[in-house]
């Protein structure tokens, strides 16, 4: 879940080390525990390397003072080891020839450091990382040039890796390899090569842009590179692509208004990024729909918050006419189905594309039983995509901050308009319906507009409930998927104890812990699940928990009995209910952050958590 920025150039009056810094501070969302950046110099490694975030880090130039030609950064997201100097990246070999930073989990690195250090080398960190050095030096001692050094490598480490490696002894270029790790290349052609864990990294330097495949080693010379098969050695071809979104995405401005955190920005850029979503091609949706229908058993899967959205789209498709679906959390699918059907589909969710569990998750169904993989995703080219049959790739744009909340929405309403897609295949509803549906579907845009500008009463509620040490979530049906959601994110920027169950369980045990001014937020929209959650809403305040009710704006019942509302502009008509999911959410997304902005937390950047998961 590290970020990684490396370059090489042929240009001398830039900086270097600024320049990758720079990267690297676009890429904190994916960790940020400690950071290091190593420059080839004349020959000899550059390396500067500490815990803590890079702002502080760098505050008085340490980064941006050193000197060096090219080379490369990473900020971590610890797994192997704290997060301290000696286990950040990048790690070097015995000669100190050898530089070199990486993404991922190395599975058998107890093994190889055993063997190297039988050998006499001398690893200094706890981290997996520092086998590929070591490694690749004593390939280099062989007579074996710097990339075919790292094929061999790689060949032998186990497990996921992008890794992006400089050796002082060969000025004119860097090697990158990928398996499992997300890796892209940017060029600014016969000037300048980049490399980085996300495109967001090299953004603003280019909009050229080439991701490596897995099992891929490519060679960066200035502005151009050189892309192997790691299996065979041969040349790959791959074709540049131009990026398509601007770097306005990685900023904090929106519409000229300058937000103080990402996740702010970000909700508000909600409304927008729905009616795209609506608006996507239809060629996707009807392969996509028709892929559904030919299974004979259909399964959903993600993690997160994409999990969530998951639920949601899972109760979408049967709703309108289409098959029963399976939900199963990614990271047990292959504990939970030790076989799959024959013609069985399976639905993979996911911000990134790049979770390792959602990935494994995949690559299970797909090379073991044959299974379809349709895939919504907001990466194009990441690794989800390319193991899937089918795509629907989301419109949420880059997301910088780690807890997401623009993936969600456009995740659910991507999957709205599959369901929507399957009701005119089976006829179940008419063109008619189909159309009013779809119209309300749009008109969610609308209404997360009218409860964003509205912010008043949520800061409000968001300093009630700020120092409560737990919280229930409470809904019924489609809306679980909300429940779920904002406990989520109470959880992540936050950092309060919070629950989320299906209302009618909420007696079966939860309903113990309840004591006077316990808060009980419910989802309750007025569908078919209404008279039941009134029942659960009063079990509840009859045993004096502080009842925190999300109602359509037009409501009087669960009003009547709440102490504080949180009102939803939704119309009153089955169209507008059935898509209501995503204001429903919103602004329990929007409490979470404003509770985390009480409280004096950084909600981009929550402690112990990373934007793309990328190990199991």
């Amino acid at each position: 879940m590290c970020g990684i920025f490396g370059l090489i150039s042929k240009r001398k009056d830039i900086n270097v080390a600024q320049l990758i810094r720079e990267g690297l501070e676009r890429m904190e969302y994916r960790g940020y525990d400690s950071a290091g950046i190593a420059l080839v110099n004349n020959g000899k490694i550059e390396l500067r390397k500490k815990a803590g975030r890079i702002a502080d880090i760098n505050a008085d130039g340490w980064f941006d003072k050193m000197p060096g030609q090219f080379g490369v950064g990473h900020t971590r997201w610890a797994t192997h080891g704290p997060p301290i100097a000696n286990n950040s990246h990048p790690h070097m070999d015995c000669t100190g020839k050898i530089a070199l930073v990486h993404n991922g989990i190395i599975e058998n690195y107890q093994d190889l450091r055993r063997k190297l250090t039988e050998r006499g080398h001398k690893l200094v960190s706890e981290t997996d990382t520092e086998v590929f050095p070591h490694l690749i030096e004593e390939f280099r001692k062989t007579g074996l040039d710097l990339k075919d050094s790292v094929i061999e490598t790689v060949k032998l480490c186990k497990g996921a890796y992008g890794v992006v490696v400089c050796d002082a002894d060969n000025p004119e270029y860097m090697v990158v390899a990928r398996k499992e790790s997300p890796l892209v290349i940017g060029i600014t052609e016969d000037e300048t090569t980049y490399c980085g864990s996300d495109i967001p990294a090299f953004l603003p330097l280019t909009r050229n842009a080439i991701i490596l495949d897995d099992n891929e080693v490519a060679v960066l010379y200035p502005g151009k590179c050189e892309i192997f098969h790691v299996d065979d050695g041969e040349k790959a071809k791959r074709e540049i692509f131009t990026v398509d979104y601007s770097m306005d995405a990685a900023q904090k401005v929106l519409d000229g208004k300058e937000y103080k955190w990402f996740m702010h920005k970000e909700m508000h850029e909600i409304p927008r990024k729905i009616i795209d979503q609506v608006r996507m091609p239809q060629e996707h949706l009807d392969e996509f729909a028709q892929a559904i229908l030919n299974a004979d058993h259909v399964f959903i899967t993600a993690a997160g918050t994409a999990y969530y959205a998951a639920i949601a789209g899972k109760y979408q498709i049967t709703k309108f006419g289409g098959p029963y679906i399976q939900g199963i959390l990614c990271s047990e699918l292959v504990d939970a189905l030790p076989t799959i059907p024959p013609n069985s589909v399976l639905i993979a969710v996911s911000q990134s594309g790049e979770t390792a569990d959602t990935i494994e998750a995949v690559r299970y169904a797909k090379e073991q039983f044959g299974v379809k993989i349709c895939s919504v995703v907001n990466v194009v080219g990441s690794s989800l995509t390319r193991y899937s049959d089918h795509v629907i790739i989301t419109t949420a744009g880059p997301e910088i901050a780690v807890a997401s909340q623009k993936a969600y929405c456009t995740q659910v309403t991507a999957l709205s308009m599959v369901a929507l897609k399957i009701a005119a295949l089976t006829n179940t509803l008419t063109t008619d319906e189909i159309e009013k549906y779809e119209s309300a579907l749009l008109d969610t845009a609308e209404a997360c507009a009218l409860i964003l500008k509205d912010e008043k009463s949520l800061i409000n509620l968001a300093h009630k409930i700020a120092y409560k040490s737990n919280l229930y979530f409470l809904a019924r049906g489609i809306s679980t998927s909300a429940a779920f959601e904002g406990a989520l994110k109470l959880k992540e920027i936050a950092y309060i104890h919070t629950e989320a169950y299906a209302a009618g369980e909420s007696k079966h045990g939860p309903i113990a812990l309840i004591e006077e001014g316990f808060p009980c937020v419910f989802i309750t929209p007025p569908d078919q699940t209404y008279p039941k959650i009134i029942g659960n809403v009063m079990e509840m305040k009859s045993r004096g928990a502080m009842i925190i009710s999300v109602v359509a704006d037009y409501d009087v019942n669960i009003s009547e009995i709440s102490h504080h509302t949180i009102r939803v502009p939704i119309k009153n008509n089955k169209y507008a209910i059935a898509m209501s999911i995503v204001p429903f959410v919103l602004p329990l997304q929007m409490l979470a952050y404003f509770v985390s902005d009480y409280k004096g937390f950084d909600p981009d950047k929550p402690k112990n958590l990373a934007k793309s998961v990328t190990v199991k």
